[in-house]
């Protein structure tokens, strides 16, 4: 049986899954990485920041990969994110101004 400090703070650690969208997550993570990152690593920080739960990885990275091209695809040139690359998305300084 697990400690209930260690529960506590395993809790702590994670916010909960409906407190952010996908797409919410990816640009708060492009906005501090100042740079573009493929949705691969936007996923790895988004688990490394506690939005999620490692185990959930390829869940995620599958969603967000979806949220960032439906964005692209509804918005076109009103959206959040530029594709640099195949894959490789960086916020679009047009649209955001922060």
């Amino acid at each position: 049986m697990l400690c209930c400090s260690y529960m506590s703070q395993i809790m702590e650690t994670y916010k909960p899954l409906d407190a952010i969208t996908f797409r919410q997550a990816a640009i708060e993570i492009l906005k501090t990485a100042g740079k573009p990152m493929h949705y691969t690593e936007i996923t790895k920080e988004a688990i490394k920041g506690g939005y999620w739960r490692p185990q959930d990885e390829d869940y995620i990275k599958q969603h967000m990969y979806q949220a960032i091209k439906t964005d692209i695809r509804k918005k076109r040139y009103g959206s959040v994110f530029t594709e640099v690359a195949p894959g490789t998305y960086e916020i679009n300084r047009v649209v955001v101004k922060d």
